[in-house]
């Protein structure tokens, strides 16, 4: 699901989803989004606003290719048959002209709707032949590839079945006892996993995961991990009865990794359920990896993994259900109108994201970089404190985390950073960016990309980074439904925060432990800030001293620079042994004082905010 296009009722809608593979490079791809996007609504007849290019990758076979998502989406609630079938043939035959000179030769990897065969058609009188299943079965979602498929047997095929009868009937019984040892055998294990492991295995078990097959697919039988954690292994019974056979109603989001459904456990618990799309290695990449991420990060702004189902081809992940939405449906989707945030709930919001940013960067072991961080992945309870979701394209960092990896580039318009798009170096200050751009939507209200705006205001970053330096920048810039009455010294120190966390330039940019610092003095926090966290106790500062120059002067013109915000939350003391320690920054602390370790320095001008953020 998706919203409705600009100046249109705004309602989750239904998009049909294409994926293209263009020969260019992806940071080519970049400068031509919008061109993209003008090429493919007039190929399909539609307004340039239907058409929303969601993302893009470097393609894994030919890194000079680009993959790109798109969704178009309909002017209603859905497509009709004639419009939804005009579209499917006219990308499968290449008769949306899209310019080979800018974009190079395209292919088309899918196009999806509900109702479209999953392959192409081999001429276009066959389409109408293959919408149906023939029977009229209730179809699975595409995760759920369970029904059962008539097959029209030819008289070859019979007498074959017939000669071999006598061999067939040999193996499934020698099949049978096979399926017989390996469940029992399954069985020992899994009582095995909850045993107490000898001392001298633990030493080389002890935080990892280990391999067990659960599955009924043999290539993810051999990948998929057994947990020695509290996460439940639900059987596909169990999911189809807790999302009533993965009935539409049931939908709450759906992304590149697949769509999730409300569940009701047998006790009553309530869960979401993240379902894999099939025929899908990226996604089976993107699975294993959020099982490995989940089942050794907790902290009070991550989501909790509860458990993992993996049979007849069903992978999906069952997450603790956060109620409230994401952060992108409260700021741009269809509670923007009806459920409005006022500054203090964006407040919490930005300090609850970072300190589960910083939590991974700083005080995870190994440390984390999410990749994906965006506004539709931050989930949010009644109360608004938020939870970081989605970690299928997480990764560990290298040593401090200031090392880059080189990766393939995947992330969403908007949110990543220009290093890793250029090169494909990916650094936890690449999260940081990301972060960046989510304070800049709290503060605008505005969308990271969006091509509906005005030439020049499409991007967000590049649109809003030249009014962040004054005030009457920043009376332009902030979100029209936001009150009058929220002081500007307020608003200018979290811009302050936003500017520096979008620097082109990675060493210019804090790190996630100093926004926390940072945010926290302006919501006044310090040691007012008592609740308690599962992976911290008693963590104190001792030598810290947390200042910002961020303050506005609302008669002196540009006052805010790259120069007047840092932090200084990196936190690295010399303990009793003499060597150097790093405190955990994404957890309650106590500020004392202690020498500047980094040569930007933070000053303390912050006024009293009202004591209401939690």
């Amino acid at each position: 699901m998706t919203n409705s296009p600009p100046g249109t009722t705004c309602l989750c809608v239904l998009p049909i989803k294409v994926e293209l593979r263009l020969g260019i490079a992806l940071y080519t791809f970049f400068a031509l989004v919008s061109e993209l996007a003008q090429e493919i609504a007039s190929g399909v007849f539609m307004k340039q606003s239907q058409v929303h290019v969601m993302g893009a990758n470097a393609a894994t076979e030919d890194p000079e290719k680009t993959i790109v998502l798109i969704d178009l989406v309909p002017l209603g609630a859905s497509f009709d048959n004639t419009t939804t079938l005009s579209v499917f043939e006219r990308f499968w035959h290449k008769q949306v002209i899209i310019n080979p000179t800018d974009f190079g030769n395209y292919d088309v990897l899918y196009v999806q709707y509900p109702g479209l065969p999953s392959s192409p058609p081999s001429a276009p009188g066959n389409l109408n032949n293959s919408l149906s299943n023939g029977n009229d079965q209730r179809l699975h979602p595409l995760a759920a590839d369970i029904g059962n498929h008539r097959e029209t047997k030819s008289r070859g095929i019979i007498v074959i079945i017939v000669l071999s009868s006598v061999f067939a009937l040999i193996l499934c019984a020698g099949a049978a006892l096979v399926i017989y040892f390996k469940l029992r055998n399954r069985h020992h294990l899994t009582e095995a996993s909850l045993i107490p492991e000898k001392p001298a295995d633990s030493a080389i078990a002890g935080s990892r995961l280990e391999s067990r097959p659960i599955s009924a697919s043999p290539s993810f039988s051999s990948s998929i991990v057994a947990y020695k954690g509290s996460a439940k292994i639900f059987s596909l019974v169990e999911m189809d009865r807790a999302t009533q056979r993965f009935d539409e109603s049931r939908i709450i989001g759906e992304g590149g990794f697949g769509r999730v459904y409300e569940g009701i456990l047998e006790d009553g618990e309530r869960v979401a359920v993240k379902v894999l799309k099939r025929d899908d290695q990226q996604g089976t990449r993107e699975f294993l990896a959020e099982v490995e991420m989940l089942s050794r990060l907790h902290h009070r702004n991550l989501v909790k993994l509860i458990g993992i189902c993996s049979e007849e081809h069903m992978r999906c992940l069952v997450y603790e259900l956060v109620p409230n939405g994401s952060l992108e449906f409260h700021l741009h989707g269809s509670y923007k109108d009806t459920a409005l945030l006022d500054w203090d709930a964006r407040l919490k919001i930005a300090l609850g994201a970072a300190r589960g940013l910083a939590y991974l960067h700083e005080d995870s072991s190994p440390r984390v970089i999410h990749r994906d961080f965006k506004s539709s992945n931050i989930l949010l309870e009644h109360d608004f404190t938020p939870k970081v979701s989605d970690f299928g394209l997480a990764r560990t960092a290298i040593g401090e985390g200031n090392e880059h990896i080189s990766t393939r580039v995947m992330g969403t318009f908007g949110y990543v950073a220009p290093e890793y798009a250029m090169t494909g170096h990916l650094l936890v200050k690449s999260d940081v960016y990301s972060y960046g751009v989510v304070l800049l939507e709290l503060l605008t209200g505005r969308k990271p990309v969006d091509m509906s705006r005005p030439p020049g205001q499409e991007n967000l970053v590049t649109w809003a980074c030249p009014f962040l330096t004054n005030r009457d920048g920043l009376e332009t810039l902030i979100d029209a439904s936001l009150a009058s009455s929220i002081p500007l010294d307020s608003i200018a120190k979290v811009a302050a925060i936003a500017s520096m966390c979008v620097q082109p330039e990675v060493d210019q940019r804090p790190f996630m432990g100093e926004v926390v610092q940072a945010l926290k003095l302006v919501c006044k926090e310090g040691s007012e800030f008592n609740e308690s966290t599962s992976f911290s106790q008693d963590l104190h500062i001792q030598d810290a001293e947390i200042v910002s120059r961020a303050s506005l002067d609302m008669d002196a013109g540009p006052v805010l620079s790259t120069e007047q915000f840092t932090a200084s939350a990196r936190y690295d003391t010399l303990d009793a042994s003499g060597s150097f320690r790093r405190y955990s920054s994404s957890g309650p602390l106590k500020v004392g004082r202690t020498e500047h370790n980094r040569e930007r320095g933070l000053s303390t001008e912050m006024e009293a905010m009202p004591e209401t953020l939690y």
